[in-house]
């Protein structure tokens, strides 16, 4: 018959992670917000030796990150942010080899350019792809991957509270380029504009970003 060698840690690696993509995903709105959520990253990281740091909105404020925290002014809450975890074989620390991005929009009303009810009934799937990236720091991490990683996770709703962005503002990222909102269901772009724009500043060898849009 046919034989083919399996790798049983790879295979451990990727079902642990696909495990991982299932229960956040799984997860309504109210039950992982932007706390919770930087809880559970902050316990991960413990886990598996990662460093982590949560940029908040007076720190994404200081580093221009005009992008995403338009699409973050329309929340009640002030608790969105970028989370970066960093993974280094051995504990060396040195410029990235990978980095991975992911889309963490909790719940997506579609902002004042609000969705219908058909369309807006399961978004809280609108931050798979941070899952995604998440899983798959995870798998390398199991897997001892000798790249240097980092991976960045943009965490936040885009709701149409009164502060929310509108048509026609004019927004200025973390890059310095302008970006003007025609539609404020592009969220998921404006938060990754910066996201990968500081991605980007660490210079990694490729990066890959991972979102619903």
């Amino acid at each position: 018959g046919l034989h083919a060698e399996i790798n049983l840690d790879r295979v451990l690696a990727e079902a642990e992670g696909a495990n991982l993509v299932r229960g956040l995903t799984a997860l309504p709105a109210n039950k992982l917000n932007a706390s919770a959520y930087r809880e559970l990253l902050g316990e991960l990281a413990r886990q598996n030796g990662w460093e982590f740091e949560w940029l908040d909105e007076p720190a994404l404020a200081k580093l221009g990150a005009g992008a995403f925290l338009a699409v973050a002014q329309g929340n009640a809450s002030r608790d969105a942010g970028i989370a970066r975890l960093r993974y280094r074989p051995a504990g060396i620390a040195r410029q990235p080899d990978l980095a991975l991005v992911g889309k963490g929009i909790i719940f997506d009303t579609g902002g004042t350019n609000t969705k219908s009810a058909k369309y807006m009934l399961d978004m809280h799937l609108d931050m798979s792809g941070s899952a995604v990236s998440l899983a798959v720091l995870q798998a390398l991490t199991a897997l001892r991957s000798p790249l240097s990683i980092d991976c960045w996770l943009a965490i936040t709703e885009n709701r149409s509270g009164p502060a929310a962005y509108k048509q026609r503002d004019v927004i200025t990222a973390s890059n310095g380029v302008t970006i003007e909102v025609m539609h404020t269901d592009a969220e998921g772009r404006m938060v990754l504009a910066d996201t990968l724009a500081l991605a980007g500043r660490e210079k990694p060898r490729l990066m890959i970003d991972y979102a619903t849009l």
